[in-house]
């Protein structure tokens, strides 16, 4: 249960800090401001390698599973046709 907590409280953590970075977003494109954009640059690569698999781990995995699975069916598929 404690590594439950800590994955919930992580991808609040991690869903708070994309918010922001999706205001600030706005925030720079709204006034042009060159630092602004920076920052959201830097903000997004930090979200993307480090939080990533805190929100979307979940969705990756089984998307990574129908990937396989396809994939095998149409070798087998293939192999089955020659």
């Amino acid at each position: 249960m404690k590594k439950t907590t800590h994955m919930s409280i992580q991808k609040v953590v991690w869903s708070l800090l994309l918010f922001v970075d999706v205001l600030l977003f706005i925030e720079a494109l709204s006034t042009n401001n060159i630092g602004a954009c920076l920052l959201v640059m830097v903000l997004s690569e930090i979200i993307y390698f480090k939080g990533n698999r805190y929100l979307f781990g979940e969705f990756d995995a089984k998307r990574k599973a129908k990937y396989e699975e396809r994939k095998k069916n149409y070798l087998q598929q293939r192999a089955n046709t020659k």
